[in-house]
């Protein structure tokens, strides 16, 4: 055996990986081994050979039974070096690998769903993914590594597969490895019902992804197997290790929940770890799995949480627990099953705003046997018993009517959405007269005062009010319930008749989509009974339809939120710096953050060329805005600054803009709400009617002479109308009249410098800014003025400011006190010859200031970071990009660890986000924007703990789901906006778009980002693939009448010479709207 040993030439193991090294010389006995070679390449090659399957390389190329029936003279020894230099594992998938090494620079490629790296030829996916997969059509080793093997030699008995007398072994060769599904057994649960869960079993697996889908920590686990230098099978031990870890993971949770069945924190950390097993926790790899995959791992979690529900009692813990376990039921339990579910939870967590949404979303979203009356009835339904539970104190707090207020939101959007737009308006109408005009007889203060009496009378007297047709809230010539007279002086508004235009041409289902169109834009506001203009019966609200939504009010807290929701409702920002949380989780909702319904957007992106969407010149063009609102954005210089309203168009919306502004000034008027309420209202006018905000502006001043912040605001307005002048004045005078107010008034002095400050600064005048601060209070013991430019000039006006800052944090008045700190900010980068590492180190010191515990400010959901903090970051964020704007000097990366940091503090706020876009654009060396969408605000989006403490503050907590649209809508756009140099194109932006919709907690059903894809893919001339997202937007959205009316004008024969659908399916959409109950207003 020896001699046969010695005379055989050096072979190499048969590897799939590897091409056998001809020898240049051949000996006698080389034709021998050569055909072996031969035919062992071609058993390896063959597709129908049994070699294909994904055997482990540590096992021969033949069994073991067919080893051992050979004889002794069949059998050789083959020479094998096992350097751990020999063989590498390739984890990052760069085909270059083999000619450079490793020792280069690699960019880190993201793999698609086939585990082949973007930007590389096909075929040329990581070593590891070849073996697991068995693919081997496009290995190549360069044949210097060949030549290196042969040091340590070791001996391997394989069988002669040219002389062994039973060459069809391979075909009695069972594979004993496990598939790749595991198949239902007879002995499996029942299909809705799950086992409950053992700390003591094995960790189960619901499928098979942990093997064949590494997650991010089983990268880890190949970059540790490559570093040790092993030469086992990659994606074996990968698994092998993973596993380990994971056990270990679970060894210890186990043991915790078995000594403490009542700590929830650690049952969740359990269905994490599950999660993370199937790999489910990373969101661009759940669309690799199938809904079988799905299934099973949500019968895994669901066993998880019941388990934990029969242990735990804490309140909070068990909300925690049915979030999580809802959120899986829908793919295990049946649709009645889920809903009685509900019933029983909701019972016990009356006030809980998350779990109430959740439950409005579950109830909504079902795209089979969905019907828009059937879901109008229902969140009535919901409105009367929450009613009932707090007309019995069973549920008297503020939270509950929060609850019943989002509700009635929900309702209304849904009616808007359907195109009952008349109705939706009537409800917000009517709800407005009943809490706010309410006349004072009727009216009661706190909820002991409201007997059933007093609410039987109010209601009696409000239906006499609204069947008598007078105007009413938002309408021309409206007084309002409050000023109500039974004379019969007042006349009903007289609407205008629908205008019929000239109609296209085309076929009748084109003809019937713009006539319908034209009558939806028409009417939005009701109608008259006497009204003889339109025979639509639904353009006529009764008070019956009115009155099952008729909330009471009982406090000034309640009556602010009612406008709240109505300013949410029109798609407007919330009309306070500082909004309830309650209000500020709305705006984060992916079932109310639907403005790209009505606004344009941005569509496409041209294929397959160089200039790919550019990045924007300017960073305003985002059409969202979510962020705290001051004067900066309300007033907000066009092309300057942020504005509080985005870049929104005022022709289309769920109602008229004037509707809006009628009502505003009716409240206003009225004496409701205090200067902020008046200020925003100007604001509003400014946008929405320019011409007549100065004669508005007037009028408020007459009746509150001594508002400082309304005379800031007509500053502004002049300032934006082109009168700088005027405004200059205005600001002169205001400031030499607050000597004359009372101390409480005289406070807001300081906003009126601020601006001022500002306004010059935006000017690029940036010595008369520094002139005009140096004024600010400065006057020694004499009476005389000091010497402005010497330093005692600059240090008593910075003592004076810190002065005024630290008393407005002692009388807890954050917003004035951010006043004070923008100033010395100001002051000492005016001073220091605009230097921005000196404005750096003094807002720091201020930061620390007002984050300290006892000033007390709401925090923005999804973040603990304070509004006035936000407010202060966004100031020295606008002073960032005025010092840009005028071309200073600066350093990048300054600005960007600063705008870095702000998005780590508050992930969603769109001024940072945009303005990181704008700066990073210039600066095309690397990808930064996509990294941190990716890894700060999806994560901070999609990942935020799931649990907190006991010990935390109820203020810290976020409120609504962990998931927000608005982080979504911003990485779309900044995709569209990435050029070609930067590795965007339409598959990346389509990416993006999945992603996102993948997310069904967080976007999956936002009516608005489902218009945005849909018109990206009809723009980009891809008619197919924008058929396929029509459908599964009216699945995921059925309610919303503008998707069915984009895909008849889209895919008609009127839709660009693209015809997508022909005649019968389109006439098929339309009945697809009655079949759901939406609004027909022309029939055929």
């Amino acid at each position: 055996m020896d001699c046969d040993a010695q005379q055989a030439p050096k072979a190499v193991p048969q590897f799939s990986s590897f091409r056998v090294h001809t020898p240049t010389s051949k000996s006698a006995g080389s034709h021998e081994s050569d055909t072996r070679s031969r035919s062992t390449q071609h058993r390896h090659k063959s597709k129908n050979d049994a070699g294909k399957r994904r055997e482990r390389r540590s096992i021969s190329v033949t069994p073991n039974h067919a080893v051992n029936g050979l004889p002794e003279s069949k059998k050789r020894f083959v020479e094998w070096d096992e350097s751990p230099t020999t063989f590498t594992i390739d984890v990052k998938g760069d085909s270059r690998n083999l000619d450079y090494g490793t020792s280069y620079g690699v960019p880190t490629y993201s793999r698609n769903e086939s585990r082949i790296a973007l930007g590389t030829e096909t075929g040329s996916g990581s070593l590891a993914h070849r073996s697991a997969t068995g693919d081997h059509t496009n290995d190549s080793i360069s044949k210097r590594i060949v030549k290196n093997i042969g040091r340590q030699k070791v001996h391997r008995v394989i069988a002669d597969p040219a002389s062994s007398p039973n060459n069809d072994a391979w075909a009695e060769f069972v594979h004993l490895e496990q598939s790749k599904r595991r198949k239902r057994e007879v002995g499996d649960e029942a299909a809705g019902e799950s086992r409950f869960y053992n700390p003591n079993d094995e960790f189960r697996y619901s499928s098979e992804g942990t093997a064949r889908r590494p997650t991010d920590a089983g990268v880890e686990a190949e970059n540790s197997l490559e570093a040790s230098g092993s030469d086992h099978d990659g994606p074996h031990l990968q698994a092998s290790f993973l596993d380990e870890r994971l056990r270990q993971r679970r060894a210890a949770l186990s043991s915790q929940v078995k000594q403490d069945p009542t700590d929830w924190v650690s049952w969740l950390a359990v269905v994490e770890l599950q999660d993370e097993v199937d790999g489910f926790l990373d969101v661009s790899s759940q669309a690799r799995h199938t809904n079988a995959e799905r299934r099973s791992n949500a019968e895994v979690e669901l066993s998880i949480y019941e388990t934990a529900l029969r242990s735990v009692t804490d309140p909070e813990g068990r909300e925690q627990l049915h979030m999580g376990m809802m959120s899986k039921a829908p793919l295990v339990w049946e649709r009645r099953r889920c809903s009685l579910k509900w019933q029983m939870i909701l019972k016990e967590h009356q006030l809980s705003h998350r779990l109430w949404k959740s439950y409005l979303d579950f109830h909504q979203s079902r795209p089979l046997d969905f019907s828009l009356e059937e879901t109008r009835r229902h969140y009535l339904d919901l409105l009367q018993d929450m009613r009932g539970d707090r007309a019995s104190e069973q549920a008297s707090s503020a939270g509950s009517y929060m609850i019943q207020l989002y509700i009635l939101l929900r309702l209304t959007l849904l009616l808007s959405e359907g195109d009952y737009t008349e109705l939706a308006a009537a409800i917000w109408q009517a709800l407005l007269e009943f809490t706010l005009n309410r006349p004072q007889h009727l009216r009661s203060d706190t909820q002991r005062e409201a007997s059933k009496i007093n609410h039987d009378a109010a209601l009696s007297a409000f239906e006499q009010f609204w069947e008598s047709e007078v105007p009413r809230i938002g309408e021309a010539n409206a007084r309002g319930w409050l000023n109500y007279q039974t004379d019969g002086d007042e006349q009903a508004p007289s609407l205008a008749a629908i205008e019929a235009l000239p109609l296209p041409g085309g076929s009748a289902i084109s003809t019937w989509a713009a006539v319908e169109r034209q009558a939806s834009s028409c009417s939005k506001t009701p109608s008259r009974a006497m009204d003889t203009s339109s025979e639509d019966p639904y353009r006529v609200v009764l008070f019956s339809d009115i009155q099952p939504a008729l909330l009471d009010s009982y406090t000034s807290f309640e009556r602010h939120a009612i406008l709240a929701a109505f300013l949410c409702f029109c798609h407007l920002p919330p009309h306070t710096n500082d909004p309830d949380k309650h209000v500020s989780s709305w705006y984060q909702d992916q079932f109310v953050r639907n403005e790209l319904l009505y606004d344009n957007i941005p569509k496409s992106a041209p294929s397959n060329s160089s200039d790919l969407s550019p990045a924007a010149d300017t960073p305003f063009a985002f059409p969202l805005a979510e962020h705290p609102n001051s004067s900066d954005t309300l007033f907000a210089n066009a092309g300057k600054w942020f504005s509080a309203f985005g870049q929104r168009t005022w022709n289309r919306g769920p109602i008229p803009e004037e509707f809006i502004l009628a009502t505003l000034k009716m409240l206003v008027n009225q004496g409701f709400g205090d200067d902020s309420l008046a200020e925003y209202l100007l604001a509003f006018e400014l946008q929405v009617s320019p011409t007549t905000v100065l004669k508005s502006a007037k009028s408020l001043l007459k009746k509150r002479p001594s508002s400082l912040p309304l005379y800031n605001a007509y500053a502004l307005i002049q300032s934006r109308v082109g009168n700088g002048e005027i405004a200059t004045t205005i600001f002169d005078t205001a400031i030499q009249m607050s000597n004359r107010l009372d101390q409480a008034a005289r406070r807001h002095v300081i906003l009126l410098w601020r601006t001022r400050i500002w306004e010059l600064l935006g000017s690029g005048e940036t010595a008369t800014a520094l002139e005009q601060l140096l004024k600010f209070d400065i006057v020694d013991g004499d009476g005389k003025t000091t010497d402005r430019g010497s330093a005692t000039a600059h240090l008593r006006l910075r003592n004076a400011l810190s002065a005024g800052r630290d008393e407005m944090l002692s009388l807890q008045i954050p917003a004035l006190a951010i006043h004070y700190s923008e100033l010395l900010v100001l002051l000492d980068y005016l001073t220091s010859s605009n230097s921005l590492p000196t404005a750096f180190s003094t807002f720091t010191s201020n930061l620390h200031l007002l984050a300290q515990p006892t000033i007390t400010t709401t925090t923005t959901p999804h973040s603990r970071t304070s509004s006035s903090e936000i407010l202060l970051r966004q100031s020295l964020a606008r002073l960032l990009y005025t010092h840009v704007l005028h071309k200073r000097p600066y350093s990048p990366r300054t600005i960007r660890a600063f705008l870095a940091e702000s998005i780590a503090a508050s992930p969603t706020n769109t001024i940072f986000l945009s303005l990181y876009a704008w700066n990073e654009a210039r600066f095309r060396i690397d990808d930064r924007v996509r990294s941190i969408v990716r890894d700060v605000v999806l994560h901070s989006s999609s990942r935020r703990r799931r649990h907190h403490p006991s010990g935390t503050p109820e203020a810290e907590r976020p409120l609504e789901s962990d998931d927000n649209v608005i982080p979504h809508h911003f990485a779309i756009y900044t995709d569209l906006h990435r050029g070609l140099a930067q590795g965007s194109n339409l598959h990346a932006v389509r990416g993006t778009f999945e992603r996102a919709l993948r997310t069904e907690a967080a976007a999956g059903n936002n009516a608005g980002l489902w218009k945005w894809y849909l018109d990206f893919e009809h723009g980009n001339g891809d008619v197919k693939r924008a058929r396929g997202v029509f459908y599964r937007a009216v699945r995921a959205c059925p309610w919303v009448k503008e998707l069915y009316m984009l895909a008849i004008e889209r895919f008609g024969d009127d839709g660009g010479g693209r015809a997508g659908m022909g005649e019968d399916e389109l006439k098929g959409v339309r009945e697809m709207m009655v079949e759901r109950e939406l609004r027909i207003r022309v029939g055929m």
